[in-house]
């Protein structure tokens, strides 16, 4: 059974190879290999732009070979196909460092069954000289590794470009020696964190000072992605308007942007493989130099697309030349539905502004505009719920009357509290108030012709539980027959993870892990929330801010 597994694992991955351009074959010798794995389909982690700059940065090394593997989840009651790379289809088990990105917490799962398909131990205790190096770094793990700290030897905490030479180097020399020795070496590195030697005490979050320095764009592309054969760009990164609950806007501080002229040298490189382009960023629509850049890089002959556009900045030329390169979906992110509830989340949009954006739209012939929502924040109430609905119709209505037939999409998922967020210290709003909401929508939007998606509030609920657990959750999923939504819950009754706040009683189990935001801070964002008060947005770097403690 397991060799007839590795020979369809095989084949696939050939197919796979096959219709890709771009990526790297080397010849393993003299070289260290690495396995990149991202721990869900290859459809999904193909069109992760994380995934595709660290697999350049490691493969642009001499003595590094990188390969990829994804985890793609068997259907209910199968097994799971042993991992093998796209490059040279080996299996995980004979690379000597496995190296995970971790995106979303709700993977967790795949990471353990992936290291389990590949015959490998799931805990790190449990392997020693004879396994690979597993380590792990991405968006997912950088404020709380805790919950699958008994998983893996390594953790790199933040942006990895600052220190991969360093850890590269230290992996290189001591990954055929003594295993406590290499994770003694990796704990001198910074960013790393080393679970074997006790809880993070103080590790600090890694970050590019000067992001013109680096560049972030696709190295392979497909036809077998999300995006299809487009080449990502990442023209900013981090951002600093400081919704109180979003991980990425304090994570990733502070907000940076890549300088025009390389940003249009890369549009360049990608035009040689695929004239879609598409720009990338938590923040990409406060790039100063967006609209000369989508403007540029279309009289070049590129095809642009923006990750998401802001509601207050959206100017007919921008949403011309978008419309122009094949873009048929405009995508924003009001967040709330009432003024009283942004304000408290410090989203500065106000009602009128959200309309405007959805005339342009409409005017600008765009076939959808999709916009996210939150049900549960702190504080809601029925008539925030009320007003997003009325607020969902009049949108509605001005991009009927455009005239081009404009679908409005409503994406509403239930909020999830987030580690090293002014929201980390809250319980998640129970299940059955998040249903009803979403029912007091969809009973609105009934004949109005808006679509409403609302996101599972039982699924919020594991999403929570990944996120802010403590090392507990390894020894859950080990104890799950499968991935379903029942098995979750039971595993974190078991596991003692099921309380209003997942990790329990103390202190939160990511208080080691030094963001650089200062504790003071987030006490202060909770201050404001609850008197409705806005923080201002990251002012340039030259301005000198200390206020939340990153710069």
């Amino acid at each position: 059974m397991a060799k007839r597994s590795e020979r369809s694992s095989v084949a696939t991955a050939r197919a796979r190879l096959s219709r890709e351009r771009g990526a790297v074959r080397k010849d393993w010798g003299g070289r260290l290999p690495f396995a990149l794995v991202y721990p869900n389909s290859y459809r999904i982690g193909m069109s992760n732009l994380g995934l595709q700059v660290i697999y350049r940065l490691l493969n642009a090394k001499p003595d590094v070979v990188c390969e990829r593997a994804f985890y793609d989840p068997p259907p209910a009651g199968a097994r799971a196909d042993t991992a093998v790379t796209i490059e040279s289809q080996r299996p995980l088990a004979d690379f000597p460092v496995v190296a995970y990105t971790l995106t979303y917490e709700i993977d967790y799962y795949h990471v353990v069954r992936s290291l389990q398909a590949a015959g490998l131990p799931a805990l790190a205790a449990h392997r020693d000289e004879r396994h690979p190096l597993v380590i792990a770094g991405g968006a997912a793990v950088i404020t709380n590794p805790m919950p699958l700290s008994d998983c893996f030897d390594a953790f790199v905490i933040g942006e990895v470009e600052p220190i991969l030479d360093q850890l590269v180097e230290t992996i290189r020399d001591g990954v055929e020696g003594n295993r406590d020795d290499l994770l003694a070496a990796l704990a001198t590195v910074p960013g790393v964190f080393v679970p074997a030697l006790g809880a993070p005490g103080g590790v600090e979050r890694q970050w590019v000072r000067e992001i013109g320095e680096t560049e972030a764009m696709s190295a392979v592309l497909t036809d077998d992605t999300e995006l299809s054969n487009m080449t990502l760009i990442e023209a900013a990164r981090g951002c600093g308007r400081g919704c109180r609950f979003c991980i990425a806007g304090y994570v990733f501080r502070p907000p940076r942007y890549r300088p025009l002229d390389g940003l249009l040298d890369q549009v360049e490189r990608g035009l040689e493989s695929s004239p879609r382009v598409g720009l990338l960023g938590a923040a990409v629509a406060d790039h100063p130099d967006l609209p000369e850049l989508a403007v540029e890089a279309a009289r070049r002959g590129a095809q642009v697309s923006v990750s998401s556009l802001r509601v207050d900045n959206l100017s007919p030329a921008l949403l011309g030349v978008l419309s122009e390169g094949g873009t048929r979906t405009v995508t924003v992110a009001p967040e709330a539905g009432s003024e009283r509830l942004r304000t408290k989340i410090n989203k500065a949009v106000g009602h009128d502004q959200i309309l405007e954006a959805a005339e342009k739209v409409g005017a600008a012939g765009m076939r959808r505009m999709k916009c996210y929502f939150m049900v549960g924040l702190p504080e809601e109430e029925d008539e925030d719920v009320a007003e997003m609905a009325r607020l969902g119709r009049e949108m509605k209505e001005r991009l009927d009357a455009a005239g081009h037939g404009t679908e409005l999409v409503m994406s509403v998922g239930p909020l999830v509290p987030k580690p090293a967020t002014a929201y980390q210290h809250l319980p998640q709003t129970d299940a059955r108030v998040v249903d009803g909401r979403l029912r007091m929508l969809r009973d609105a939007f009934k004949g109005t012709g808006v679509v409403l998606r609302g996101d599972s509030p039982a699924w919020a609920r594991i999403d929570d539980i990944c996120s802010r657990a403590d090392r507990r959750l390894t020894s859950a999923i080990l104890s799950m027959p499968d991935n379903s939504r029942a098995s979750w819950m039971r595993a974190a009754s078991d596991w003692g993870l099921d309380g209003p706040l997942p990790w329990g009683e103390g202190p939160m189990p990511w208080s080691g892990v030094d963001t650089g935001i200062t504790a003071r801070f987030f006490n202060r964002e909770w201050d404001k929330h609850l008197r409705s008060k806005f923080t201002i947005a990251c002012p340039p770097p030259e301005i000198g801010c200390k206020l939340c403690g990153v710069c």
